[in-house]
């Protein structure tokens, strides 16, 4: 990725909240046994990992076959 734009920064900032979600967010709900907002945050912090990957090799192929 050479380009100058907001994909890197873009995939960095997905990953990192989704990761930071899923170490603290859902500790912190298991500790105070909430149920609903554990699974919600479980479901956001996949879903920003996911999207930060699925970004991340998607500017990747464009980058080695397309351009």
């Amino acid at each position: 990725m050479v380009e100058i734009g907001f994909t890197n920064y873009a995939v960095v900032l997905l990953l990192v909240t989704g990761i930071v979600t899923l170490y603290v967010d859902v500790k912190a709900y298991d500790r105070e046994k909430r149920k609903k907002e554990k699974k919600a945050a479980i479901i956001v912090g996949w879903f920003n990992v996911a999207a930060g990957g699925l970004l991340f090799i998607t500017s990747w192929v464009l980058d080695q076959f397309f351009w």
